[in-house]
């Protein structure tokens, strides 16, 4: 991946940032957002990004596990904690954007660079991830 095509081109970016505005604008999960990405700055993101691409190669590898594995789960374990870099993710947070990552084509097409059926697999998996915390029977 490289470092500046991070997730989306600028134009894109653009696009996404002005929509997630007027989407969660007002939320304190974007303020957090807004704070922490300016704190990071560009070799902060593009470490995150390098990390997220990281991340996705080894979940591809262990799509084949199945999402409820030990080793994929050991990953979402990751991935949720990547989230920090961004905002405090609460456990519904993390299943909105699992679903968000199928029902997007944007999110969508991106992981499934990485491997055809990453984006559902992704959303499984963190949903497992998230009965887990919650402690439900599974």
């Amino acid at each position: 991946m490289e470092d500046n095509n991070l997730i989306f081109n600028d134009e894109e970016a653009q696009k996404y940032a002005k929509e997630a505005e007027e989407k969660w604008g007002n939320t304190e999960a974007y303020k957090q957002s807004q704070e922490k990405v300016k704190k990071l700055g560009t070799l902060g993101m593009i470490r995150v990004a390098r990390e997220l691409d990281r991340l996705m190669k080894d979940l591809s590898k262990n799509m084949d596990n199945g999402p409820k594995s030990q080793e994929v789960q050991d990953l979402m374990a990751k991935h949720y904690e990547s989230l920090r870099n961004f905002y405090e993710p609460s456990l519904q947070m993390y299943r909105g954007l699992g679903n968000m990552y199928v029902q997007d084509k944007r999110f969508s097409s991106f992981f499934d660079k990485y491997k055809p059926g990453l984006a559902e697999f992704m959303r499984d998996a963190i949903n497992y991830y998230c009965d887990k915390q919650e402690g439900r029977q599974i």
